[in-house]
């Protein structure tokens, strides 16, 4: 079994188990709606719309919407935007329910606009070109979970003993002086590696092929799953836009994105006081399941956009972004600790992979974003963004080992749909206070009868804004709502849902000059 189907066997568990992801069927297919999936993220202002600023432009974040937003600026301007979240991840699971939380800061916005103005005095043709330099957060994957409870008659060694029964012989599970199952001939899958050498596999019926668990089927067990995951993703732009008469704003930008993200996760199973032991005294206790996988990758897209003012009161705006082209590299391990009492005396027995890696490159869906917004008295706008991309269109490239994922690009097709993200914005202004409320809606990208075909995003969000000669202060508050459905390790066991509810609070301080 080579390193790269070993990589896939072991992200498949780590995919079911992640808050984050979607259904058995999925194995990375979830790591590609990870890479190619962003929300709402930036300046105050900007999240309070509710992102809908494709038409607007004069924020540093819209840029990353459309790159016309910078032919906007009048002026230059310097602003940074930190942030705090708290994130509570209530999880439920045969009727048992758990939750978990996890609280952070960020640095979600800091950039850098220039202006420059040709002509002082003219109205008509080029009136000012500007450039931009700066960074934008573009997704948070830090996240706790937590699910407890109990399986009647029915243990993570049931799976185990399924996936090797008929497969891989004592032989090929026991290590030698060459052992490396990694990149070898004849080698079996880690998880039945670990099983067979921390004795979950406790017998093997050379006549049928077969495994024995070392708990007996009739009994149950206590269970508790702990997931940790951390990391995000970020885009540092570049972006040159002209400014038109004052009519019509064009602007092109370089994206280079940065994308980091850590999955850990621990499994636990305790056998009930009821178990009984083996004929020769030997006893389960308890098992821990751990695995680990990291994924750094870089890459970069191109945007170009434009914004057309017809008459004072309305603002149309529309923008086409490249795939981001990404280069990605993941390592990946996995262990089993395991208890028993051998006539009356504790033993432990321990089963660790080495420390895998694996790289290849990976293609996001293009996008395209038509955008509108009515001006209403100077006092007061209206913003909409509708942003189309199509997921099926996914694709990983060129892996370390020469693959072309055929086959999982395949499935990309058949799982994946193209959906329509809204965003809706408003603004008022009283004097040099700026009220503002917003609301996003990202449909759920999955074809129907998918596990997760309706875990759709929903977004709310308002803020507050401040401005005094060249000094502004925005405040916003932004609350996403997203049930998530995922099953454990073994698909014939019902599905858990993850309720998943952010709180994010920002604060933008901007300086023009």
């Amino acid at each position: 079994m080579n390193m790269k189907s070993n990589k896939l066997i072991i992200s498949s568990l780590v995919a079911l188990l992640s808050v984050t992801t979607y259904n058995l069927n999925a194995q990375n297919l979830a790591d590609g709606l990870r890479f190619s999936q962003t929300i709402n993220n930036g300046t105050a202002r900007f999240v309070s719309m509710g992102g809908a600023f494709g038409a607007l432009g004069a924020d540093f974040t819209s840029i990353g919407v459309n790159p016309a937003g910078v032919g906007v600026y009048k002026s230059g301007e310097f602003t940074i935007t930190p942030s705090f979240k708290t994130q509570k991840v209530n999880s439920t699971f045969l009727g048992e329910s758990a939750s978990d939380n996890k609280n952070r800061l960020y640095l979600d916005n800091l950039g850098f606009v220039m202006s420059f103005k040709p002509y002082k005095s003219e109205e008509k043709g080029i009136l000012a070109y500007n450039l931009s330099f700066g960074y934008n957060r573009t997704n948070d994957f830090h996240s706790n979970a937590i699910t407890f409870g109990g399986f009647n008659k029915y243990s993570i060694m049931d799976y185990f003993s399924a996936i090797t029964n008929g497969k891989y012989t004592p032989t090929e599970l026991e290590p030698n002086t060459n052992y490396n199952p990694f990149n070898s001939l004849g080698g079996g899958a880690w998880e039945s590696i670990m099983a067979w050498n921390t004795w979950l596999l406790y017998q093997y019926d050379s006549g049928t092929g077969t495994y024995e668990p070392a708990i007996y089927l009739q009994d149950s067990v206590n269970y508790k799953n702990i997931t940790t995951t951390e990391g995000g993703s970020g885009e540092f732009t570049t972006a040159f836009g002209l400014n038109i008469s004052n009519k019509l704003y064009l602007g092109a930008s370089l994206g280079i994105t940065d994308f980091n993200y850590i999955f850990n996760s621990t499994y636990v199973e305790e056998a009930k006081g009821s178990n009984p032991a083996r004929p020769n005294g030997d006893r389960f206790y308890s098992l821990d399941y751990k695995q680990y996988i990291e994924t750094k990758g870089s890459g970069f897209n191109l945007k170009i956009g434009g914004i057309y003012i017809p008459v004072p009161e309305v603002r149309i705006g529309l923008s086409l972004h490249t795939p981001t082209f990404y280069s990605f590299d993941d390592a990946f391990s996995s262990s089993i600790k395991t208890d028993f009492d051998t006539t009356g005396t504790p033993v432990y027995f321990q089963s660790n992979s080495p420390l895998g890696r694996y790289d290849y490159h990976f293609e996001t869906p293009m996008k395209v974003t038509g955008s509108i917004a009515f001006v209403i008295m100077q006092k007061g706008l209206i913003s909409i963004d509708v942003e189309h991309l199509d997921y099926s269109a996914m694709r990983f490239r060129r892996g370390g080992d020469g693959d072309t994922f055929w086959d999982l690009n395949s499935q990309m097709g058949n799982t994946f749909k193209n959906v329509t993200n809204l965003r809706f914005g408003g603004e008022y202004k009283l004097g040099d206070i700026s009220l503002r409320g917003g609301y996003a809606y990202y449909p759920s990208p999955y074809k129907s009868g998918f596990l997760n075909d309706k875990s759709n995003i929903k977004q709310f969000s308002g803020g507050i804004g401040y401005r005094s000669g060249n000094v502004s202060i925005d405040f916003a508050y932004l609350r996403t709502l997203q049930d998530i459905k995922y099953v454990f390790y073994d698909y014939n066991i019902p599905s858990a849902t993850n309720k998943v509810r952010d709180s994010r609070v920002l604060l933008t301080f901007g300086f023009r000059f």
